[in-house]
């Protein structure tokens, strides 16, 4: 640790006297590190001095050209993994001070996360409860302690990704959690058969659904109790279905049907999943529609595509997306699967262009409406139901009044996320409370 804070030291002496000359020949703009979020497409000396930071730890083996491009996020990407950190890719104000650390992880360090299990404390502990409390496993409080209540929730979400079940947070796991790339749910649409006994965000999804046609009367809690097997028993007595009260494949043709506009179009459809032919197509270099512009604009405003968002899967489409696999540990076929789509779906969609595939239909991001003191109603009470996920606002503070209360909750997470500190729930808060979560939530328009 000593010999990589002396060569810190020695890169940074570095940067302070090649930093004026880096901006002079590249005409960067000035920047003090920290005074901005860094992501994709920006410059300055802020940058450079970034990129030491990475280079000193091993993430990061280009120039120091104060230029952010995929070379700086893959860096940030993989440090933010090792670290512990939410993992997109930005250096807002928790990665940089990870970053700064002495304590932060090299690359070339042992992993650790491996030996993360029960008995362990710490705020590792915490990060890993918030993200088990979002994804609907874990109910109880954010102490940084892994008890048995820790173990129990890691072993459920390990048998719902289909993981070794040993209770211990390791690579795998960490991964899986974190990043979502389990094959839990597409889209935020289940995708493993769900019964009685199960937990998780799916079982969430599948709740609110039959809540919202009136199966279910009890709030949507990510538990599959006895009151969620009677909703489901009771749908599928009133369409004619074994009233077994499980969700498998028939159930969820049944909640999340898929039309199709043209013979051609269903030609062309492919299987979403070997269980379950009816989520989200697969697309690949040759297709074409709305949902191959709805995938562009995502890659776009994430950086990864700089063409157009015309709805056509070209050569320069399939290398953004190959680029985004290579980014999250998945299979680089340029191939938008289950797998890609669930982390597409999580990609900030609040810079991109309004492109519209057909006149007359607005794109993703469009009219975001912003919620703030004093509002009330439906929107507001999405908020707070996120923010309870997160841990930002205490179990039952979803009144769908913002008061003092959600203010306070919606500050916290926007210091912690490098957001403007304001209270107000604008594009910005939105969208990070969606990578946060994993999912594409709906985000409220009018």
């Amino acid at each position: 640790m000593k010999k990589r804070f002396a060569a810190l030291l020695m890169a940074l002496v570095l940067l302070c006297t090649t930093s004026i000359a880096l901006a002079d020949a590249a005409d960067l703009p000035v920047h003090t590190l920290g005074s901005r979020t860094l992501e994709t497409k920006l410059k300055g000396t802020d940058v450079v001095e970034a990129q030491a930071l990475l280079a000193t730890l091993g993430y990061y083996t280009g120039k120091l050209d104060g230029i952010y491009g995929s070379g700086t996020k893959s860096a940030v990407l993989q440090f933010q993994r090792r670290n512990g950190l939410h993992a997109d890719g930005k250096i807002g104000p928790l990665t940089l001070d990870a970053l700064q650390s002495s304590n932060a992880v090299g690359k070339a360090d042992p992993d650790p996360f491996v030996t993360l299990m029960k008995g362990a404390s710490g705020e590792k502990v915490k990060e890993l409860q918030r993200e088990l409390r979002s994804a609907y496993y874990y109910a109880g409080e954010i102490d940084g302690v892994f008890g048995a209540d820790v173990e129990r929730a890691v072993k459920w979400f390990q048998a719902s990704a289909g993981l070794t079940v040993d209770g211990k947070v390791g690579k795998l796991t960490r991964n899986a959690l974190f990043n979502r790339t389990a094959k839990i749910f597409n889209g935020g649409i289940p995708i493993r058969a769900l019964s009685s006994g199960a937990r998780g965000y799916d079982v969430y999804v599948l709740q609110q659904k039959l809540a919202s046609l009136n199966y279910l009367t009890i709030a949507p809690s990510g538990y599959y109790g006895s009151d969620t097997v009677a909703a489901v028993k009771a749908l599928q007595t009133a369409n004619g279905l074994k009233a077994d009260g499980k969700a498998g494949a028939v159930v969820r043709r049944l909640l999340w049907p898929t039309t199709v506009d043209s013979e051609e179009q269903k030609e062309n459809m492919e299987s979403g999943t070997p269980d379950d032919p009816y989520t989200d197509r697969t697309l690949r270099n040759g297709s074409y529609g709305k949902d191959v512009a709805n995938m562009q604009m995502r890659l776009k405003a994430a950086g990864y595509l700089l063409g157009n968002a015309d709805g056509i899967f070209g050569p320069k489409t399939k290398a953004a997306v190959i680029a985004l696999q290579k980014d999250y540990g998945l299979k680089q076929d340029g191939v938008v699967g289950p797998q890609t789509w669930a982390i597409v779906k999580t990609l900030n969609v609040g810079n991109a262009e309004q492109d519209v595939v057909q006149p007359g239909q607005p794109s993703v991001g469009a009219n975001v409406k912003r919620i703030e003191f004093g509002n009330t109603g439906a929107a507001v009470k999405k908020l707070q139901q996120q923010l309870i996920q997160l841990g930002y606002l205490a179990p039952g503070g979803d009144d769908g009044k913002f008061g003092n209360q959600t203010k306070k909750a919606l500050e916290r997470f926007q210091a912690a996320n490098g957001l403007q500190v304001d209270g107000i729930a604008g594009t910005k808060t939105f969208v990070k409370l969606n990578e946060k979560l994993g999912v594409q939530w709906d985000i409220p328009v009018g």
